[in-house]
């Protein structure tokens, strides 16, 4: 039992210094700071010397050490039992004061529990005494919240701390506290005035002029002051009372300086010198597209160029006292990768480009803004230009020549075709290419291409620049349409050829009857004026002779004029007429007379029609001799042939007729055949094909049938000796009736 009431002693004790070290606590505080505001005050009021300052300073250390042993340490010694703290004894006395139950027990139990050997009655008394106090909790007598009535000690000192900073000058306590510190140190009293810095920093920019402002505080204003820097003084420039300039001309190295005027100097100041980041060598590479063909180059001291599109561009910067190269756009910023002063960026450029080149450094941001433009040359497309010419003896045949450019060269050049409407079809063919600049080609459409007869196509021509950036831009030409013929429409074309061919003949026949009038007029005006001249000479006069010989001149240049164009028009005819023969013979097809015969006539003709032209040259040399009796034999054997001319021409024309008119009568009879065909077709069909459009469309082909066969006999009518055309009434009937 009271090993119990030995613990709680134990407690009590513990907490007993516990509350002592808060009580030390709060008055080594108050005292502790009381003491030092009042050794900052003195000082600052008595400006001590050293000696003086030393003494201050020590006396300060030994107060607040013995405030700290007593307060602080000794309650902690004990606490922690490093020293012998109160006895059991006098903490029962303590406890006994504080509980008016225990009163003198506790004491009691303590006394006679050091002489409990002693018999065994005392042991007893020991053991009942114990229990009567043990439900006392002895740490109740210790209470922590009665320190706070020490905390008015502390408010003392912080008042008057707080009461001196807001009424005294802003270093009252700071400028004496550096001074007791520095105890050895020799300060003097506060001058009249002093000096003041107002710029933000004392940091110039290299090779920039720096702006230093001061001004002067205190019950003194002085006149003049100066600036010593370099072992040099200079006076500074007074701007207004008590506020002077300094400026330093572009500094290079850090300036340390110092201020006076009467007699007063300030503490010694350091200019900063921030080296600028600056270019020393600037150099732009241009590499070029390989299509171009153009030589890379590299420009120096300059970032502006023209450049084609898709070059790639390198910036090579050289700087000094700088951490960042970037090149910046309106919208972006791009940085340059840093090697020991050395800098560069690449950049593929596709459009005009606005930039800056700036440097920076950690001091200076963007300090160098440099700026330049790059201006692109865009590469156009190709250019094609196609000319077309039917050919003059296949009207199949299209003949085109084209010329294709670019600006850096050219790499493909084909023909694409496709069925009209239906471009999913689409074929190409290559076509050779020279791969330069420039070039020509020439083609035949549609040569050697497997087109389907009575299909319409639908074709150009395309040519591919070399511009890999954009996938090799192309141009087109023209669309151009064709159809290829089917059998059938090329001997209806062939007959249209051959009705055309006859229709210029009896043009040409008659323009030769009207030469041949002209030319017995002619020939009367030649023989009237000769018989003049040997009956009448000497009646005419000379003036009227000379109008009539002018005029009679120009009827034979007119006439021989005249004569020319009819015999360039025969020629033009004769290679027609031959040329549609040839073309309207189909393969494996037996020998035609009535062809034979009219390519013999035709061959005759042109033989009459060089020697025309012979004639003609002759009389043209002769028109210069009117007067000569050779003119006159000349123009009656031209026209002679004039009129054996016409003759061969009227038969040539009748042949021609009647080789059309058969040739005609034959690809009708072949049309009404299949005419017939298709019908017994249609009505072999079922109902939902054999429909009435479907029976319309054989309708109108056998409306066009009879006009054809009605111009057929109305041509044949026309010829001087009609031809026995077969009727084909029967046939026709029947198809009708179908």
């Amino acid at each position: 039992m009271f090993n119990t009431i030995q613990q709680k002693l134990e407690q009590f004790i513990k907490k007993y210094y516990t509350n002592e070290l808060i009580k030390g606590a709060i008055l080594f505080f108050a005292t502790g700071l009381l003491y030092f505001l009042v050794t900052l005050l003195v000082e600052y009021f008595l400006w001590l010397n050293p000696a003086g300052r030393t003494l201050l300073f020590w006396m300060f250390v030994l107060v607040e050490s013995g405030l700290f042993i007593r307060f602080i340490a000794l309650p902690l010694t004990k606490l922690f039992k490093l020293q012998q703290g109160i006895s059991y004894e006098e903490a029962s006395k303590i406890i006994g004061n504080h509980f008016p139950q225990v009163n003198d027990k506790l004491l009691n139990v303590i006394q006679l529990n050091q002489n409990q050997r002693e018999s065994e009655l005392l042991l007893a008394s020991i053991n009942q005494k114990a229990e009567e106090i043990q439900p006392v909790a002895f740490k109740r007598a210790i209470n922590f919240s009665q320190n706070i009535k020490y905390l008015k000690y502390a408010a003392v000192p912080v008042l008057i701390f707080v009461l001196v900073s807001v009424l005294g000058d802003d270093d009252t306590f700071s400028s004496s506290y550096d001074r007791v510190i520095h105890y050895d140190m020799a300060y003097e009293p506060p001058a009249a005035f002093s000096f003041y810095v107002t710029n933000t920093n004392l940091k110039a920019i290299e090779n920039k002029s720096y702006t230093l402002r001061i001004r002067t505080e205190g019950d003194v204003i002085p006149e003049n002051a100066s600036i010593r820097y370099n072992e040099e003084s200079y006076y500074l420039k007074q701007t207004a009372p008590g506020t002077f300039e300094y400026t330093f001309l572009q500094p290079v190295e850090a300036i340390k300086f110092q201020l006076k005027g009467n007699k007063v100097s300030s503490k010694e100041y350091m200019l900063e010198v921030i080296k600028t980041p600056s270019l020393l060598a600037f150099e732009m590479v241009l590499d070029y597209p390989a299509y171009t063909g153009k030589t890379d180059e590299t420009l120096k001291s300059t970032g502006s160029a023209i450049v084609p599109e898709g070059t790639r561009v390198v910036w090579n910067v050289t700087a000094k006292n700088t951490t960042n190269v970037s090149l910046k756009t309106i919208d972006s910023t791009y940085r340059f990768l840093e090697n020991d002063q050395r800098f560069n960026f690449r950049k593929g450029i596709y459009r005009k480009l606005d930039y800056a080149i700036t440097t920076s450094n950690d001091e200076l941001k963007d300090y160098e803004n440099l700026s330049y433009a790059i201006r692109v040359i865009r590469d156009e497309y190709p250019e094609i230009d196609v000319q077309s010419k039917q050919d003059s003896l296949d009207g199949q045949v299209i003949h085109f020549f084209g010329r294709v450019s670019d600006d850096y060269g050219l790499t493909k050049l084909q023909l694409v075709y496709y069925p009209q409407g239906d471009e999913s079809k689409m074929e190409m063919t290559p076509l050779s290419l020279n791969k330069t600049n420039f070039d020509q080609f020439v083609y035949s459409f549609p040569a050697n291409l497997n087109l389907i007869e009575g299909k319409a196509y639908e074709y150009y021509f395309e040519v591919f620049d070399n511009d890999a950036i954009h996938a090799f831009k192309s141009s087109k030409s023209t669309i151009f349409s064709y159809r290829k013929l089917t059998e059938n429409e090329l001997e209806n074309e062939q007959l249209q050829d051959q009705d055309n061919s006859i229709n210029e003949l009896d043009k040409t026949l008659e323009e030769l009857r009207q030469q041949e009038r002209t030319l017995e007029e002619i020939s009367k005006t030649q023989k009237e004026k000769n018989e003049l001249n040997w009956n009448d000479k000497k009646k005419l006069e000379i003036e009227r002779e000379a109008i009539k010989r002018e005029n009679d001149k120009k009827k034979l240049e007119n006439f021989i004029k005249r004569q020319k164009q009819q015999e360039e028009m025969m020629k033009n005819f004769s290679k027609e007429m031959k040329e549609n023969l040839e073309n309207f013979q189909p393969e494996n097809e037996e020998k035609d007379p009535f062809k034979e015969q009219l390519e013999k006539r035709l061959e005759e003709n042109e033989e009459k029609l060089k020697e025309n032209e012979k004639l003609l040259d002759e009389l043209e040399k002769l028109q210069e001799k009117i007067d000569k009796e050779e003119l006159g034999e000349k123009l009656e054997e031209l026209s002679k042939q004039n009129k054996n001319q016409e003759k061969n021409l009227e038969q040539l024309l009748e042949l021609t007729k009647r080789y059309y008119v058969s040739k005609k009568a034959e690809k009708l009879a072949e049309e009404l055949y299949k005419l017939g065909e298709e019908q017994e077709k249609l009505a072999e069909e079922p109902e939902e094909k054999n429909t009435k459009e479907e029976q319309e469309k054989l309708n109108k082909k056998f409306e066009e049938y009879r006009k054809e066969k009605e111009r057929l006999d109305e041509d044949n009518e026309k010829l001087k000796k009609p031809m026995d055309i077969p009727d084909e009434e029967e046939e026709e009937g029947q198809v009708e009736e179908e």
